[in-house]
């Protein structure tokens, strides 16, 4: 079926690195050496130094964003190519059985070997597996002009759009191996992957190009060889990337068939070490390096009861971000805290480090202000203030009849990719309002609709499998 996958390397073009550092304050420390886990995300000016009456001075306090989530050693991605069906039937309930993600690269021509099951992947989409862009028909894109590329990238990440609700499609495959323009790969891509057989730094250095393994009777073919070469990107906090294509052998013309029993072993290998390696789709680890590279942390206020910081990056906020770990340094005497972001309190945990005592947590960089609050002795009495919604629900915007922006609210009862948009009585989309992942909570969103005749529009909410529809009218 034409499936061969070679390793040739195509020219590829530097992209421009994202900035580590960006520095919000005055104030800019001297930093010591940090954990190979960690980068600096900027200094905080204004934070607390003890006195014998409380808290008085100034001084800097440095915020530490994790180089992967939870601190982890290395990024772990599995990546599947070329539809074959049974990367839906076996590996996507294997994947789910043990809360991993994984990224189907999906050929979208409905004549190519293994016509794209829209059903099965959109099931997949909705537990949180990425669907991702393996091109129209499988067609090499170093033979082709750019124009040719431009409408095989293009026509591909529409379909895939189209088809598949809840998330957006911001990652390609190169079929065979075989890199096409860089430049116009990256007009359409956040990340492109390619299989070179190497580990990835940990800030790779070409976004367009990032290496794989090939897994199965082509490469690697045991789960101590698949472990091995993640162990290897642990050693150098990097990110392991696998590429497999068919799975028992029971697909006629699949490339390199991989025998399920070794992608069970290595995904029971990573449960049991959870605590070293991050596993995620290549999607989200492309957004979480990207975010990680441009954040920046501003302390805003501290006293002895809270502390409060601002929490943003500089990437286009048109894609769903990703939350980030990050730490600080705790004042002595703050034994318990809770953190917040907004109206939800996010998950986490004190660490000891040396002499030092750190509060690590993840925080979605999306502007939104962070609050560590000292809650030793119930001092403010965090307990007593509302939890977050258990339910999820979408309510009536208001003003409703409006012109010509209204406010639409919604809550989420657990950390959700959610997408909201505006839909006219043919079910056509109008507005896309959000689309981006959050964590519990209640929120609110608004459409301005300038550009928009008047009429009854329906607005959904999509998070998961979960959806709500409500109407609204816009009179002008």
């Amino acid at each position: 079926m034409g499936m061969q996958c070679c390793t040739s390397e195509g020219v590829s073009v530097m992209i421009k690195k994202l900035q580590v550092f960006v520095v919000m304050i005055s104030i800019v420390v001297g930093f010591s050496p940090l954990p190979a886990q960690w980068i600096h995300a900027g200094a905080a000016s204004g934070g607390l130094t003890e006195s014998p009456g409380g808290f008085s001075g100034t001084s800097s306090v440095s915020y530490d964003v994790a180089r992967w989530l939870g601190s982890r050693s290395a990024a772990v991605s599995y990546t599947f190519d070329d539809n074959c069906p049974n990367q839906l039937a076996i590996a996507v309930p294997m994947f789910d059985q043990f809360g991993f993600k994984l990224t189907l690269f999906t050929v979208t021509s409905s004549s190519w070997g293994w016509a794209a099951n829209w059903t099965g992947l959109q099931s997949a989409a909705s537990e949180g597996h990425e669907i991702a862009s393996h091109t129209i028909d499988h067609q090499s894109l170093g033979g082709m002009t750019d124009a040719q590329q431009q409408t095989e990238l293009q026509l591909s990440r529409d379909s895939i759009n189209a088809h598949i609700r809840g998330q957006a499609c911001l990652t390609f495959a190169y079929p065979n191996c075989v890199t096409g323009n860089s430049t116009l790969v990256g007009s359409f891509y956040i990340a492109a992957r390619g299989c070179s057989g190497q580990i990835v730094s940990t800030t790779p250095g070409d976004f367009m190009n990032i290496s794989s393994f090939v897994c199965g009777n082509q490469g690697l073919n045991t789960s101590d060889a698949m472990e091995s070469q993640a162990n290897s990107a642990a050693t150098t906090n990097g990110w392991c990337v696998y590429l497999i294509h068919g799975i028992n052998g029971t697909e006629p013309g699949a490339y390199s068939p991989i025998s399920q029993d070794i992608i069970l072993a290595t995904l029971e290998y990573f449960s049991v070490n959870a605590d070293k390696f991050w596993v995620a789709p290549f999607g989200t680890v492309a957004r979480y390096v990207q975010e990680r590279n441009a954040a920046y942390v501003t302390e805003t206020s501290a006293n002895a009861d809270s502390i409060n910081a601002h929490v943003g990056d500089r990437v286009d906020n048109v894609y769903t971000r990703v939350p980030l770990t990050i730490r600080r340094p705790l004042p002595s005497g703050w034994d318990s805290v809770v953190v917040r972001q907004g109206v939800y309190i996010l998950s986490s945990r004190k660490v000891k480090v040396d002499t030092a005592t750190y509060v690590m947590f993840d925080a979605i960089p999306n502007g939104e202000d962070v609050t560590i609050i000292n809650e030793t002795g119930n001092r403010v009495g965090v307990r007593n203030e509302p939890s977050p919604p258990n339910t999820f629900g979408l309510f009536q915007n208001y003003p409703n009849p409006f012109n010509p922006a209204t406010v639409i609210s919604f809550q989420l009862a657990s950390f959700s990719h959610i997408t909201l948009g505006v839909y006219d009585l043919l079910g056509r989309e109008v507005a896309l309002i959000s689309r981006e992942a959050l964590p519990a909570g209640k929120y609110t969103r608004s459409w301005k609709a300038d550009q928009t005749p008047s009429g009854v529009y329906f607005y959904r909410l999509r998070a998961g499998s979960l959806v709500q529809t409500k109407k609204l009218m816009l009179m002008k």
